[in-house]
C-alpha cells in the first residue's frame, strides 16, 4: 500500500528484533558415591584440582597421531598432523572427502578431554570389583596414540549424582569420578558428529542483494506459497510503502507486518542437528524421502538461490500418563541443502517452520490496498449499483472519470478510501459461500494483472471475502452494507461515510 505525504520519499524497512536471553549462573553441586549400597562403598578423596593425584595427563610421549574412540554407536579414529604450523585432523576412511565440512572445534574439543584431564575425585584404588564400576564392561574407550606410545581410558557407569562417571586408565589400577559432559565425545559421538550441520549460511541483505521471492512448495498443498518483493518507489515519489512483501500465490495478500519477520529470517543460519548420511546416492535420496521430497523452500537472495529440501518424518510414540494413549508425534525430519550437497541431515521439527505452518500463518488481515494513483481503472458493482472509475496523473496533478464524466476527486478519495479499509476478522479458506454480494477490480497502469475482489454472504451474518476468485477471509456484514450505501451515494453526489 502507498499512503500520500507531503514529504519526499520515504521507506520503511522491517527489522526482526532479536530479544537478549539473559543466562544466569549456575552452581553444580556434585554428590559422588559407588553405586548401591552406599554402606558398601568405598570413600572417595576430596576433589582437590591441584592434587597430583587426580592428574591424569601422560608424562610427555611426543606429537600425537591419532585418536581411537569406541563406544554404542560404533568406532572412529581421528587422525593428526601438522601442515604449515597448523594441525590438521581428518576421519579414517573418510581422508578422501573436502575436510571442510567436518568441525575442526569438535576435533580439538575431543584431544584436549582426552589428553589434558583431570579426575574430579579419586573413587578406589586397586578394586577387587570393576562390575559394580561399570569397568568390567565399559561404556566406551578411547586410545590416543603418541609417538612414543598409547594413552587408553575406560569409560563405565554414571554415578549417583548423575554429573559424572566412573573412568581408568590402563595400567592405573585406580578408579576416578570424571564429568561426563568432558566424555561425550568419547562415550556419544560417531563420525557424523563431527560434521558441521551449518546447512544455510547466514544470509546477509544489502541494497543489492535482498531477498526478492521465497517459494514453499508442500506435497500436501495444491499450489506453491510465494512471497514476492514489492518493487522499490521511485525515487521522486511522494509516499510510503508500508508492505514491503506481498504473497501471490495461493492468495495476493500482503506479508503481514509482525509475524513476516519470522518467515523472511527461517531459512538463514539454518542448523541441522546432525548428518546421518555422507555422499549420499540415489537410494540414500530414496531412503530418506528426498527424491520426491515432502517440502521445498528456495529463496532468491540477489542472484543466489538458497533451497532446503525436507523428507521424510522423524517420528516416536508419546504416552499421555494422565490418559494412558500412546500417540505418534513428529519430531524431526531428514533433508539437506543446495549449499550441503555432500550429506543428508537430521532436523528437528521445530527449526522447520515450513512442514507445519498453515498457508495463511504469515499473511496480512489488510489485503490489497493499491496506491490510488497506480489505478487506470476501478470497477465497481453491486445489487443496485455499478460504475467505473478512471484515474489519470499523479498526487499532485490528477483527473478522475466517472462512467466517462470528470468527477469530485475528493469524493471518490473517500470512497476508495473507505474500500481498502476493509481488514479480515477471521481466515476463512473453505469453499462455501453464498450470494454474491458486491465486486469490484483494480486495474494498474503498469504491467500488474487486475486483482479482484467478491463479497459473498455467510451464514453467520458475516461476508466472505474472496481474491481472485479465492476464499480468504471473512469480515464484519456492515462493511457491505455501508459499501453499498458509499457506492450510492458516490453515484450521486452524496456524502461518503468513511467507517463502518
Amino acid at each position: 500500500m502507498k499512503i500520500n505525504t507531503k514529504s519526499k520519499n520515504f521507506k520503511i524497512i522491517l527489522f526482526s528484533v532479536i530479544g537478549l536471553v539473559v543466562l544466569g549462573a549456575v552452581v553444580l553441586v556434585l554428590s559422588l558415591t559407588a553405586p548401591g549400597d552406599e554402606s558398601k562403598n568405598p570413600e572417595e578423596t576430596t576433589a582437590v584440582t591441584e592434587d597430583p593425584a587426580l592428574k591424569l595427563k601422560p608424562e610427555n610421549m611426543g606429537e600425537i597421531k591419532s585418536i581411537y574412540v569406541e563406544n554404542s554407536q560404533g568406532s572412529y579414529t581421528v587422525n593428526i598432523s601438522e601442515k604449515d604450523g597448523e594441525k590438521v585432523y581428518s576421519l579414517k576412511g573418510l581422508e578422501d572427502l573436502d575436510q571442510g565440512i567436518f568441525s575442526s572445534t569438535l576435533f580439538g574439543t575431543l584431544e584436549k578431554n582426552l589428553t589434558d584431564m583431570t579426575a574430579r575425585s579419586v573413587v578406589e584404588e586397586n578394586p577387587a570389583d570393576l562390575a559394580q564400576y561399570g569397568l568390567d564392561k565399559p561404556l566406551a574407550k578411547a586410545a590416543v596414540t603418541y609417538e612414543n606410545g598409547t594413552f587408553s581410558v575406560m569409560v563405565g557407569n554414571t554415578v549417583t549424582s548423575g554429573s559424572a562417571n566412573y573412568l581408568m586408565i590402563e595400567g592405573n589400577n585406580t578408579v576416578y569420578s570424571y564429568y561426563t559432559h568432558s566424555l561425550d565425545p568419547v562415550m556419544t559421538y560417531d563420525t557424523m558428529s563431527f560434521v558441521n550441520t551449518s546447512v544455510i549460511p547466514t544470509i546477509t541483505e544489502s541494497e543489492d542483494a535482498r531477498i526478492t521471492k521465497i517459494t514453499l512448495k508442500r506435497r500436501d498443498w495444491d499450489e506453491p506459497l510465494i512471497l514476492e518483493a514489492l518493487p522499490d518507489l521511485p525515487e521522486d515519489s511522494t509516499s510510503i510503502q508500508v508492505f514491503g512483501y506481498t504473497f501471490t500465490s495461493p492468495y495476493n495478500v500482503y506479508m503481514d507486518l509482525t509475524k513476516g519477520a519470522d518467515y523472511l529470517g527461517a531459512l538463514s543460519g539454518l542448523s541441522a542437528e546432525k548428518a546421518v548420511v555422507l555422499n549420499p546416492t540415489e537410494d540414500d535420496y530414496k531412503e530418506y524421502g528426498l527424491l520426491d521430497p515432502f517440502c521445498q523452500v528456495d529463496e532468491l537472495v540477489g542472484d543466489t538461490i538458497y533451497r532446503l529440501y525436507i523428507g521424510n518424518a522423524i517420528t516416536e510414540e508419546v504416552k499421555d500418563e494422565e490418559t494412558g494413549v500412546t500417540n505418534t508425534k513428529t519430531v524431526g525430519y531428514y533433508g539437506y541443502s543446495n549449499k550441503t550437497p555432500y550429506a543428508i541431515f537430521r532436523f528437528s521439527a521445530d527449526s522447520l517452520i515450513w512442514t507445519s505452518m498453515e498457508v495463511n500463518a504469515f499473511m496480512s488481515k489488510q489485503f490489497l490496498m493499491p496506491y490510488i494513483y497506480d489505478l487506470d481503472v476501478f470497477s465497481y458493482k453491486d445489487k443496485e449499483s455499478e460504475f467505473s472509475i478512471k484515474v489519470e496523473g499523479d498526487a499532485k496533478d490528477n483527473t478522475i472519470y466517472l462512467n466517462g464524466e470528470e468527477t469530485d476527486a475528493a469524493n471518490f478519495r473517500a470512497f476508495y478510501q473507505y474500500v481498502v479499509s476493509c481488514r479480515g476478522e477471521e481466515l476463512y479458506t473453505d469453499d462455501a459461500r453464498g450470494e454474491l454480494l458486491a465486486e469490484y477490480t483494480f486495474a494498474y497502469d503498469d504491467d500488474r494483472e487486475p486483482n479482484t475482489i467478491s463479497l459473498y454472504s455467510s451464514e453467520d451474518r458475516t461476508v466472505i471475502i474472496a481474491v481472485d476468485g479465492k476464499n480468504i477471509f471473512k469480515t464484519k456484514w456492515n462493511y457491505e452494507t455501508r459499501l453499498e450505501e458509499n457506492a450510492k451515494a458516490l453515484l450521486e453526489g452524496g456524502e461518503v461515510i468513511e467507517n463502518y
